[in-house]
């Protein structure tokens, strides 16, 4: 049995109206399509209206008033803010039929944007960090199974521009050691996590690790994949090619969803991207 393969509603140009993204997925015949984390506000019945396979990650349904999603922030609004999503997407995981909810590591700072440079200022420590986090995530596990839906935690990418004096001091759960530590403390629950290719790639550059020998490790708790390309040294979420690394990657996944996260591409594209995440699972 092969891999169910999606493509996040990131991957369109110009993808702030999700109405818009899903009309075109509709158009394009895209049938599984995970619901991701750059929208403005709408009504989520509207989500029922589409014929699609669901799969919901991070930071949807977006709020109306929009806030930095850190389940390891030591201010309480955005702590209880970030829960209180992670439970309102869990619930819609069950209304629409999407088995699986995806979030991201936390930081020891609070985010302004993902993706910029995160700020040098009020930086938690670590230690306090996890361990903040691991009670929200404990909290996110509960209820997910409570209501039938997988979930699983995405590592973070590390980039140039966020490394203080050549160290990762911002960003939870980039290292394998760091996830490994994770899992012992929660064991017992059913976490699993979101394998992004292309945040690895990246990360294993800036942190010197081997990027091959991270997703190996990883495999035993991967419930997911996300796919997309870079030049290795920054997040850039570029279409796929052939001889990409993280297409290479993909001959071993068996029976999880595999999820296209590029960014800025048309429908053609995405599609070309699909038929060649389709092609190297055959």
């Amino acid at each position: 049995m092969s891999s169910r393969i999606y493509a996040s509603t990131n991957c369109l140009k110009q993808p702030k109206n999700i109405v818009k993204v899903l009309s075109e997925y509709q158009k394009g015949e895209i049938e599984n399509v995970e619901l991701g984390s750059v929208h403005a506000h709408f009504d989520i019945k509207i989500l029922k209206k589409f014929d699609f396979n669901y799969l919901i990650h991070n930071y949807f349904p977006p709020p109306k008033i929009p806030f930095n999603f850190n389940l390891a922030s030591k201010n309480n609004l955005i702590r209880q803010k970030s829960l209180k999503l992670a439970i309102k997407a869990i619930d819609l995981c069950c209304d629409i039929e999407s088995p699986l909810y995806t979030f991201h590591a936390g930081f020891t700072v609070d985010p302004p944007k993902l993706g910029k440079q995160l700020p040098r200022i009020n930086i938690s420590d670590r230690d306090d960090a996890i361990k903040i986090f691991v009670d929200e995530v404990k909290k996110i596990v509960d209820y997910a199974n409570s209501r039938g839906i997988k979930v699983a935690m995405e590592p973070n990418v590390v980039q140039k521009f966020n490394l203080i004096e050549k160290k990762n001091d911002l960003c939870l759960f980039a290292e394998y050691q760091e996830i490994e530590k994770l899992f012992k403390i929660l064991r017992k629950t059913s976490l699993g996590l979101l394998i992004d290719l292309g945040h690895i790639a990246v990360t294993s550059h800036w942190l010197k690790f081997d990027k091959d020998e991270f997703v190996e490790k990883c495999r035993k708790h991967t419930y997911a994949i996300h796919i997309s390309n870079n030049n290795g040294f920054q997040d850039q979420h570029k279409g796929l090619t052939q001889k990409c690394w993280p297409i290479s990657k993909l001959k071993k996944v068996k029976n999880i969803p595999i999820i296209l996260e590029t960014m800025n591409l048309s429908i053609p594209k995405i599609q070309q991207n699909i038929q060649l995440v389709q092609n190297s699972i055959k």
